[in-house]
């Protein structure tokens, strides 16, 4: 699978683990508490999967270290304005991602193919 389908469908699955997490109202029980960890999860998943179609270059190594600091700026994002006791803080984000990746599932690659002509066609 493509980096990029990856990245959309694990933000799908994310997306919607944290918005159910909130509608069951958030809290320390082990069910709302287990989507959120696996919301999470995905979501950094998605994000880390994201930074790798993001370098444009051959050496592994440069793509593993800006999938995992793509992933730490999505964390450190989500992260960074949580409010105590607050359940739609975490489905608002997982509305955000939900959207995101199913536009990014939606979406082809390539767009449309025309006819080549000029003095180079073939």
């Amino acid at each position: 699978m493509p980096p990029a389908k990856l990245a959309a469908a694990a933000a799908l699955l994310g997306g919607a683990l944290w918005i159910l997490y909130a509608l069951l109202g958030g809290g320390d029980d082990p069910v709302p508490s287990a989507l959120h960890l696996l919301g999470l999860g995905c979501l950094l998943v998605a994000a880390g999967a994201f930074g790798t179609t993001l370098v444009r270059s051959d050496a592994l190594a440069m793509r593993i270290f800006v999938g995992f600091a793509s992933a730490l700026l999505a964390l450190s994002l989500v992260e960074a304005f949580r409010q105590p006791d607050n359940a739609w803080y975490d489905g608002c984000w997982g509305i955000a991602a939900v959207l995101l990746g199913g536009y990014g599932l939606r979406r082809t690659r390539g767009g449309s193919r025309r006819t080549a002509t000029g003095a180079h066609a073939r």
